[in-house]
């Protein structure tokens, strides 16, 4: 059984993990906000005993033997009309039931203290209900307790700490609603993020290239962001150490590059632009030739099927050198295959490097293509290529003999692990059969 890639997981979820605990966070405020709020005060009476007959001890063990029946009687009919009449409340809006589900009583353990408690719709109410409640309480304790036919025992319960209106309501509890939002929303956040990188059948890391098909990374250029300028350096430095790359496992007599793309958004203008700028800046000339549909050349482009069909080569070779040749519309499989090996020899007498890009469905155009000093390199978008396109094309590659001198890994994330050139580390010696020299038979 294959290990779960925690690291990885964390690597690549953390976002969506906070985004869910965000958005659990945030709904269960929302939810916490529409709930009714209960706002909650307490009343504390104390139970007194007068007798002249009875020893201290034996008031105070019929004190507190009789005040743990107090509790039951906050509802009484008594309690809940004065209550009602006091505060003049409704009883279309306030019945009896209501009244006493607002109300409730509570003894302290081993204490002659009774609390009684109101929960009401607003701080105001509430603690007028505990009042209320209270001082009827102590007027049916008395009147119930003491009698003129028995003066042994004279029983008082007496308020001695009124309610007061609370600051705060009791519920909903919105921290804790919160807190809970915010579990549940790192818990589903956590489960998408597993099940997203497990199920992941796309092409992201390094390690991901080297498990698949087994060749080297040539280069890992990082996703762009437009809003930070360090972006821009952070991009010219991996192309440089792309080209750098490809004269090491090329050999100084590379003057072709093949960049193969295992899906279509592997390789664009501005990879294309840091390609060109790269090998500018170590000192070679060099002109690309986009075979595939674009939208996005650059200004300065031309076009390469108007001169594959006919126009003047040796002009157009010419004034070659840092340009792009592009077409909106991607070029005929047979003008290639007849054109373009003999545009490629002319372009050589003119700059250092030929950058060829062709889709995966041109296997036949790069074997055409293919000579000793010529490198094909395998281009794929982190995140967007799949799994199987990258390996189908590297088998496809190997059935005609030709053997890439590795990937460039595109879109990659900023932080990723890996280093490039530790996927070399097995690789077969440049220039024979499997390894990253590409070789015509």
């Amino acid at each position: 059984m294959e290990d779960v890639p925690y690291a990885r997981i964390l690597r690549e979820g953390w976002l969506l993990v906070l985004i869910f605990a965000l958005l659990g966070a945030g709904g269960a405020y929302g939810i916490a906000k529409l709930l009714p709020e209960t706002y909650a005060s307490t009343s504390t009476l104390m139970l007194q005993v007068d007798s002249k007959e009875a020893s201290l001890f034996e008031r105070n063990q019929f004190s507190l033997a009789r005040i743990r029946s107090y509790p039951e009687l906050v509802d009484s009919p008594e309690v809940i009309a004065g209550i009602r009449s006091d505060l003049h409340l409704s009883a279309d809006e306030y019945s009896d039931r209501d009244l006493r589900k607002m109300v409730s009583a509570d003894n302290t353990t081993d204490t002659v203290l009774l609390v009684v408690r109101a929960e009401a719709p607003t701080a105001q109410l509430s603690a007028a209900v505990a009042n209320a409640a209270a001082a009827h309480l102590s007027k049916l304790i008395q009147s119930t307790e003491n009698s003129d036919a028995d003066e042994r025992y004279q029983v008082n319960l007496t308020v001695v700490l009124p309610a007061v209106e609370p600051l705060a309501p009791v519920s909903p509890q919105t921290l804790a609603i919160v807190g809970l939002g915010l579990i549940v929303g790192l818990a589903v956040g956590g489960i998408v993020a597993v099940y997203r990188t497990v199920t992941n059948r796309n092409v992201i890391t390094i390690s991901d290239v080297r498990r698949l098909v087994g060749i080297r990374v040539v280069g890992r250029i990082p996703r762009r962001r437009r809003w930070r300028r360090s972006d821009d350096e952070d991009e010219s430095v991996a192309f440089d150490e792309t080209v750098a790359n490809l004269g090491v496992l090329g050999g100084s007599d590379l003057s072709s590059v093949l960049v193969l793309t295992a899906s279509d958004d592997a390789i664009g203008q501005a990879e294309r632009s840091g390609l060109a700028a790269a090998f500018a800046a170590a000192g070679r000339t060099v002109t690309i030739l986009e075979t595939r549909a674009t939208s996005d050349a650059a200004a300065e482009a031309r076009s390469l099927a108007e001169v594959l069909d006919g126009e003047d080569v040796d002009a157009a070779a010419g004034e070659a050198a840092g340009r792009q040749f592009a077409d909106p519309l991607p070029v005929a499989a047979a003008a290639l295959q007849d054109a373009l090996p003999a545009l490629r020899s002319t372009l050589r007498a003119h700059v250092d490097v030929v950058v060829v890009v062709v889709d995966a469905a041109s296997v036949a155009v790069v074997r055409e293509l293919v000579d000793d000093a010529t490198g094909v390199v395998v281009a794929v978008r982190s995140g967007s290529t799949a799994a199987s396109a990258l390996s189908a094309l590297i088998t496809k590659l190997s059935f005609v003999d030709v053997h890439p001198l590795g990937v460039v890994l595109t879109g990659a994330a900023r932080h990723a692990s890996g280093v490039v050139t530790e996927t070399w580390r097995d690789a077969v010696p440049v220039g024979t059969a499997g390894t990253g020299s590409a070789a015509r038979p």
